[in-house]
């Protein structure tokens, strides 16, 4: 009889103890960052005196729904090609196809604080230099933050949008596109 009494006794704060446990593993997962990137391109067009001015953006938003804030150190975009030419590299050389990377700069006195259940928001120029960057690498892109601790966050995989011009067009010339 009094075995039982310990053994339920033992029972009870080990569930207890779990309980706990559980608790704080809850606590530390709410507090910490949990940041989300998304990216876009657009392109605007202007009149100028010789004809029509084209220029591309490149837009980034890093959302934080985390309860804390966290400092943002650079932006990466990855370039990899589609699945079907990756796979055909990698059956032909059974090495992997390689992933390009590209680190554009971020505008001059951009925030790069991602407050508590906040964000920032980047638009960047693109040049031809960085079109040029764009067209090298491959069909599929993705774009991420690095955080003063050194971690990278990425957002998903997409393809390279459609919209983008080559580094041959007339981006920034001012000369009359085809019409």
């Amino acid at each position: 009889m009094p075995d039982n009494v310990a053994r339920i006794i033992a029972g009870a704060s080990a569930a207890f103890t779990a309980s706990s446990m559980a608790i704080s593993y809850a606590t530390y997962r709410r507090a910490r960052p949990r940041l989300k990137v998304a990216d876009d391109f657009s392109l605007v067009m202007q009149d100028v005196p010789d004809g029509v001015e084209i220029s591309c953006y490149m837009e980034i938003l890093v959302r934080n729904s985390g309860q804390s804030a966290v400092k943002l150190t650079e932006v990466i975009v990855e370039l990899r090609e589609s699945l079907p030419k990756r796979f055909l590299k990698h059956a032909l050389s059974q090495t992997a196809a390689p992933v390009h990377t590209w680190h554009p700069q971020l505008p001059q006195g951009a925030d790069t604080d991602a407050t508590a259940f906040g964000g920032v928001r980047w638009r960047m120029k693109l040049c031809r230099s960085d079109l040029e960057i764009l067209e090298a690498g491959g069909a599929q892109l993705r774009v991420g933050v690095g955080l003063l601790s050194g971690a990278v966050v990425y957002g998903r995989w997409h393809r390279k949008p459609s919209c983008l011009p080559s580094s041959r067009s007339t981006i920034g010339t001012g000369r009359p596109t085809a019409a």
